[in-house]
């Protein structure tokens, strides 16, 4: 338990010392973590008990004061919630711990997607309380899905009502995981079962926080070894917790029984067999180490961060990222052309680890980042937040941006200390840093290369790319407009940095309203976004109620169309349409098939240019700068262009249709010829049918995954309300705690290992003779249905209404739907 040392021995100022050489230990010892868990759990809390402990900051902040240093946007501060991750460094027991704490409320889910990209394991902080709780499950899953190990946290043991047996049950049957308990909670002796420590498991200690001792780094350790007289209950607890661990590790490391078959004593296995034994458990995703503690009371922070050390991976012992490179080809792959370069097909780069960190190519000197987030500093101004994965990433040098092409001067790095950044020369790989400037030069998601002591890089180098981020469609649209005509400009501008800093919000002119619009994930996350504008960027601006973003879709295919111009360009196209994901479509296998922006396929094939233009490309006549595959692009940037200006019944942009290109032509034979003029037939050919009164169209609306919590005497009332006044379909009413994380209900082996694992009393539990299950309350139901976002928007305030307060709700994208006659009908009546 190295951190009692340091916290009894070590002088704050000597922390800050070495807290000033983050950036410069091993890959060995970094870990890079991110704190994820439902809304309210205590992530930000937890955070700056983190930071104190290690001599980073001199004080606590406090959520409830608004003076936290990951917090620190004014909007967080005055609703006291995460809403953009924050990344810190600090130091503890020799190592760098690189920590980004995320947003827990579900509008924001985008800033926990892309911090888990650069993760290599997680802290799930859990309110001991609520137990499991919705958006739990659901970063659980995100994480479970890039295969990032977790160690559990149940925080706010000093809650009345706070049940640690009840949580871990849950864990193990609603998140699908073996739950090791490497800590209990130790409550002082008498009636009013105050939380004053925990009894740690592995190195059979019970640790006593000094209740008088603010900052709670006063700890009195009590050995556990042997029986004890004196606190008699908490050995008894410490020796069973430790009979199951070694039961559960036996399973997955032979190390574990053979140290008990030498005593055949489960107090004296080895406290490093365990702890191997746990990491490699841990590290394989297969068990979850789990400790307790109340950050807000300051007990259990320091065994957290003992566990974050001891469990989760280094870089070197995450699974290699995903890297690719593009090379030219056409029409041979399907593939999202937002997360591909046109006319490029992508292919695996070989990687592997090695003690210095991933070697990329078989390059050790190249450099590869990848930026997962950019903000705006006060004074700094644009910061790119990046991951270095390979090699060594040096200031005041060039860095490549392979999606751009573009070469950038990279002048000063930084590492961040919440909103506060610490300039460095360099930073290796493993390591998390900020490159300062380039406004618009740099997005999430992409990748930067550079090469000590080069300036030229290969084909391959260039176009390298890591970890695609995916940015999922917007759901809700509010209007916004300026107040005074000298106000736009300045509307403009802040639009600009919010989209900038986050890519899930989207912003676009509605020609037909003359009024930009704002699309973003939910009603909260477009509340923060006027906020953000009026309160802190002092925006003069009026934004209009939020409302849900629609698409249209054809119902039927068209004939061939053609348009042309006095210049000779000219293009066919025949449109159709298609329901579900475009990747699973027939249409995608198609040759020339090519999946852009709002689940649109563009197909065009080699075949579809003019025989003649066939012709003088093969006889070396063509005279035209642009070249052939310049022309292409233009006719699909037309085709795209006419699918966002909207469909027949009401122009909202077209969803799920594919526009083949039967055949173009173009004047190439002409120097003088406009490339934009085969853009422009382009897009008119496809605007002819898209537009028209002919065309047979449909509204495609937003529906959602849902799943609903309630008590079962308040089950039938929310089913009758999802069915009747939400129009939603109902899949499954199950247990709440037959879920699953899976999303499956065979929960069998949870259940039977829930049941089996020693876990100490707890009062918010019933007790049966195969032990408390059940949580105190009512049996608890989960409803799953699909319901259209539409009838989702507030539904919130409904659900508290008739379960008094109980129930909870978790909705994920389900994808875009054809609405019925009547229902498209109503749709277009509200529009």
């Amino acid at each position: 338990m190295l951190w009692r040392r340091l916290l009894h021995t070590t002088p704050r100022w000597l922390q800050q010392q070495s807290a000033s050489r983050l950036h410069e230990v091993a890959p060995a010892k970094i870990r890079n973590i991110g704190i994820i868990a439902h809304i309210d759990a205590g992530k930000t809390t937890t955070t700056e008990r983190m930071l104190f402990y290690s001599g980073r900051t001199g004080r606590m902040g406090n959520v409830d004061e608004g003076d936290t240093v990951t917090d620190y946007l004014p909007s967080e501060r005055a609703r006291g919630i995460t809403i953009q991750s924050a990344a810190i460094s600090l130091p503890w027991n020799g190592h760098t711990i690189n920590v980004i704490d995320t947003p827990g409320h579900a509008d924001f889910t985008f800033e926990v997607v892309r911090s888990l990209r650069v993760l290599d394991g997680a802290v799930t902080i859990l309110d001991a309380v609520a137990g499991v709780e919705a958006q739990t499950e659901k970063v659980w899953r995100q994480a479970h899905e890039l295969g990032i190990p977790k160690v559990a946290y149940v925080n706010k043991m000093d809650r009345p009502g706070a049940g640690f047996s009840r949580t871990v049950k849950e864990i193990v049957t609603k998140l699908n995981t073996k739950a090791v308990v490497c800590s209990l909670p130790y409550f002082a002796p008498g009636d009013d079962r105050v939380f004053s420590g925990v009894v740690d498991v592995v190195h059979k200690k019970l640790l006593i926080w000094d209740t008088s001792d603010a900052t709670g780094q006063s700890v009195e350790v009590i050995d556990l070894s042997e029986p004890s007289e004196d606190y008699p209950e908490a050995y008894e607890m410490c020796a069973a917790s430790r009979e199951s661990m070694v039961e559960t590790l036996g399973e997955i490391d032979e190390a574990v029984i053979e140290s008990f078959l030498e005593t055949e004593d489960h107090m004296a296995v080895p406290t490093a067999v365990l702890q191997s034994a746990l990491r490699s458990g841990c590290l394989a995703t297969t068990v979850t180490p789990v400790v307790c503690g109340s950050s807000f009371r300051n007990i259990g922070v320091q065994p957290l961060m003992d566990a974050v050390t001891s469990y989760l991976p280094s870089p070197l012992d995450a699974p290699v990222p995903e890297i690719t490179t593009t090379k030219a080809t056409r029409g041979k792959s399907k593939r999202k052309a937002s997360q591909s370069t046109a006319g490029a097909e992508s292919v695996e780069v070989p990687a592997k680890v090695t003690p210095q960190g991933l070697v990329i190519n078989g390059q050790p000197t190249l450099a590869v980042a990848l930026a997962f987030k950019v903000m705006t500093h006060a004074t700094k101004g644009v910061m790119t937040f990046f991951r270095v994965y390979s090699g060594k990433l040096q200031a005041n040098s060039t860095v490549v941006n392979t999606r751009s092409g573009a070469k950038l001067h990279v002048k000063k790095l930084m590492v961040m200390h919440g909103d506060m950044p610490e300039e460095v020369k360099q930073l290796k790989a493993g390591n998390i840093g900020v490159v300062l400037g380039h406004d618009d030069d740099i997005v999430t998601g992409d990748t930067l290369v550079a090469v000590a002591n080069k300036k030229q890089f290969t084909d391959t180098e260039a176009n390298l790319r890591l970890l695609p981020i995916e940015i999922p469609p917007p759901l809700f649209n509010s209007g916004i407009e300026p107040a005074t005509a000298g106000d736009q400009r300045y509307m403009h501008q802040c639009l600009t940095q919010l989209v900038r800093e986050d890519p899930s919000l989207h912003v676009y002119e509605d020609a037909d309203m003359g009024q930009t619009v704002v699309s973003g994930m939910g009603e909260l996350h477009l509340e923060i976004t006027r906020d953000r504008m009026v309160n802190d960027m002092k925006a003069n601006v009026r934004f209009s109620d939020v409302v849900v973003s629609y698409k249209e879709t054809f119902t039927a295919p068209s004939a061939e169309i053609t348009v042309s111009d006095e210049s000779g360009a000219s293009v066919t196209v025949a449109l159709d349409s298609f329901e579900g994901e475009a990747e699973t479509s027939e249409f995608a296998e198609e040759e020339g098939a090519e999946i852009y922006g709002d689940n649109n396929i563009v197909i065009l094939g080699e075949n579809a240019m003019a025989p003649r233009l066939k012709d003088i490309l093969d006889q070396r006549r063509w005279k035209h700068e642009a070249s052939a595959e310049d022309l292409r692009d233009a006719v699909v940037r037309g085709c795209l262009t006419a699918l966002q200006m909207g469909g027949p019944l009401y122009g909202m942009a077209l969803h799920s249709v594919v526009v083949r290109v039967m055949e173009w032509d173009f004047p190439s034979d002409d120097p003088s010829a406009s490339v934009g003029a085969l853009s422009s037939v382009a897009r008119q050919a496809v605007t002819r049918y898209s537009r028209s009164e002919t065309a047979s169209a449909t509204i495609l609306e937003p529906v959602m995954d849902t799943k609903v919590y309630v008590n079962a005497d308040h089950m039938g009332e929310v089913s009758h309300d999802l069915s009747t006044r939400c129009h939603g379909v109902i899949s499954e009413i199950v247990d709440a705690d037959d879920s699953g994380v899976n999303g499956d209900n065979d929960t069998q082996w949870t259940r039977s290992y829930a049941d089996s694992m020693y876990l100490p009393p707890d009062y918010t539990m019933s007790s049966s003779s195969s032990g408390a299950t059940a949580k105190v309350g009512g049996d608890r139901k989960m409803i799953r249905a699909e319901t259209p976002l539409r009838e989702m928007v507030g539904y919130l305030s409904k659900l508290r209404s008739m379960t008094g307060g109980r129930g909870t709700f978790d909705m994920t994208y389900g994808g875009m739907r054809r609405a019925s006659k009547p229902r498209a009908d109503q749709i277009g009546a509200s529009l």
